[in-house]
């Protein structure tokens, strides 16, 4: 099975393979019609091939310095910018691109070879980590030097591994940064990113605006593209914090609505949304969790829509039709950028790095900004499979990286390198004050290096050290310990969401967990499955009772992670952020629900 797209008329005769055709009259519909495949929440289980035509009139090539802005610019692109196109914004697709000249029976063998390979989840999960090797044992040949120094290649030429994303990204010349960001920009310049939104009309831009607003975020009733436009928003409104602070600095540029919409596209792209748990549904309620925090300290100004009980549950049945933006209630100081300020997260008066139990820490706009942007990329790329297997199965990914944090030093390299160096370059190398050395790079690299579970422990243990004044840091440790135990605290906040929340995200962390252990199991050898098959699943339900119904023992899983390590995280921080004490309430309220389960 695979899905051809041409912007040419052209014959397509390839015997015994099942494929879709479509013709596109213009590159821009094409591009559109790809960036709107990924509301579909699943992974691209097929191969796609493009067909472009390839001339070498003037027309048809496009400088990197180029003053055109129009919508054409982006149908005059050459056929090596149009690939490039392709190939960088949307990998997650299996995409291949060819010419008029194509030879068909090169397209029907790469077909034959990539389809097995893509049917089934388990097999593009241990394809993507380099743990599972169908492509080179079929050959049975213990001698096929090339093979097996062919990791960091796409695998049948559609299935970019961890490390060919790594690789590609991490090694790439200043000139190709160049021309993509120059592509990037004639993108955002020709397609309405607002338009590719399934519903954006007023009344469902507005209840999303609310459900932003609630603590009991709706996530797993939110479509893809609802996602989007959350996350537009909640950015959005800390760009907008930020324009209005008083040492805003000028090298650095701040993305407008459409850019900024571009840039989620992009980030969404990169997750693996077939992914039952780590997917972009998860990073957007990481990065609402996030964002709910900084509002409750003070960094950011609340809202209109805002919703100050944590148990309230949204039901989409409040909205405003001119409300379509998140809305700041009052006049709102913004912490100051400079390190001397009072409202500084480090600041205490005395200027020795010790951090007075009276405070109360604020991330200033800009930091506020850099944890927001970290918490929405964290799990960028993730393989739906976890550290220790990575470790244990040998991943290409977990040699590079030494079996240290080796999700989340992927995590970081690409959101890093192959998106904010793209998207957002300025904002990498901005100061998270004027006076420090500490850029929003190093602060987003951190912030994602602390999510590891295995690091987990050492921060809960610095986080002590740091409350009872044992620790003493520098501003810029200060920034980075608080960012590290937000994101940190926002990552797990599931367990901190009302139960109907929470016990979705458990459901789906499940599904995720059997995925890996039948992973296992396969390359163990200890069973077998049928690639030829799909795994799907159903919906998540919205309600607790048919959750619990589907998964009935899902409170062990529950209270043993509350037991060893949210509890003494989310206890320690509200002693340290009491504005926080509402996460350990809902723990503690959930917690007994579960128990009470085990008594039955």
């Amino acid at each position: 099975m695979a899905e051809i797209l041409s912007l040419i008329d052209i014959n397509i005769n390839l015997p015994n393979i099942k494929t879709t055709y479509q013709k596109f009259n213009t590159f821009t519909h094409l591009i559109t019609y790809l960036f709107q495949k990924t509301n579909k929440e699943y992974d691209s289980n097929i191969p796609i091939y493009v067909i472009l035509p390839n001339n070498t009139s003037p027309s048809s090539t496009t400088s990197i310095n180029s003053t055109t802005t129009s919508s054409s610019s982006l149908e005059n692109l050459s056929f090596n910018n149009k690939s490039l196109i392709l190939y960088f914004f949307f990998t997650h697709l299996n995409l291949s691109t060819f010419d008029q000249n194509l030879d068909q029976s090169i397209l029907q063998s790469n077909i034959n070879e990539s389809s097995h390979l893509l049917t089934n989840r388990i097999s593009r999960v241990g394809n993507w980590t380099g743990t599972l090797h169908f492509n080179y044992n079929r050959h049975n040949n213990d001698c096929d030097i090339p093979s097996l120094f062919n990791t960091q290649s796409k695998i049948a030429g559609v299935i970019p591994t961890m490390t060919y994303i790594l690789n590609c990204n991490a090694t790439r010349s200043t000139n190709a940064t160049t021309q993509l960001i120059y592509l990037q920009k004639t993108l955002t310049e020709s397609i309405n990113y607002l338009d590719l939104l399934k519903d954006n009309s007023p009344k469902r831009l507005s209840q999303l605006c609310y459900a932003v607003g609630h603590w009991s975020f709706p996530a797993h009733e939110l479509s893809n593209d609802d996602l989007i436009y959350c996350v537009y928003l909640m950015l959005n409104y800390a760009i907008n914090n930020l324009k209005s602070s008083s040492s805003l600095d000028p090298n650095l540029y701040l993305l407008n609505a459409n850019e900024l919409l571009a840039f989620v596209f992009f980030v969404r792209d990169t997750y693996k949304n077939g992914n039952p748990f780590h997917n972009f549904r998860h990073a957007v309620d990481v990065l609402q969790a996030c964002f709910h925090f900084l509002i409750r300290l003070g960094s950011l100004p609340k809202f209109k829509q805002y919703i100050e009980d944590p148990n309230v549950d949204y039901n989409f049945e409040t909205y405003d039709e001119s409300l379509i933006e998140l809305q700041p209630l009052d006049e709102y100081s913004s912490p100051s950028l400079s390190s001397g300020s009072s409202s500084s997260v480090s600041s205490n008066g005395n200027g020795n790095g010790h951090h007075d139990s009276n405070d109360n820490p604020r991330l200033n706009p800009i930091q506020a900004l850099g944890l927001l942007v970290a918490a929405l990329g964290h799990d960028v790329g993730h393989p739906g499979t976890t550290n220790d297997f990575m470790i244990k199965y040998h991943a290409p990914s977990a040699l590079l990286f030494n079996d240290r944090s080796v999700l989340e030093s992927y995590h970081a390299s690409v959101f890093v390198n192959k998106i904010l160096a793209i998207c957002w370059p300025s904002l990498l190398s901005t100061k998270i004050e004027s006076k420090s050395e500490l850029t929003v790079r190093s602060l987003i690299i951190s912030s994602i290096l602390a999510t590891d579970m295995g690091e987990h422990n050492e921060y809960v243990n610095r986080l002590k050290s740091f409350k009872t004044n044992n620790e003493i840091l520098n501003h810029d440790n200060t920034v980075k310990l608080i960012s590290a135990l937000l994101i940190k605290c926002a990552d797990i906040s599931n367990v901190t969401r009302p139960l109907r929340v929470s016990s979705q995200w458990a459901m789906v962390l499940s599904r995720e967990f059997a995925e890996v252990e039948l992973l296992k199991s396969i390359i163990d050898k200890t069973k077998e499955i049928d690639f030829t098959k799909e795994i799907t699943y159903d919906h998540v339900p919205h309600d607790l009772h048919d959750i619990l119904t589907i998964n009935p023992n899902l409170q062990n899983g529950q209270i043993f992670f509350i037991n060893l390590f949210a509890e003494n995280l989310f206890n320690n921080i509200a002693e340290l952020l009491p504005q926080l004490q509402y996460t350990c309430d809902i723990i503690t309220e959930n917690k007994d629900f579960w128990i009470a389960r085990t008594k039955k």
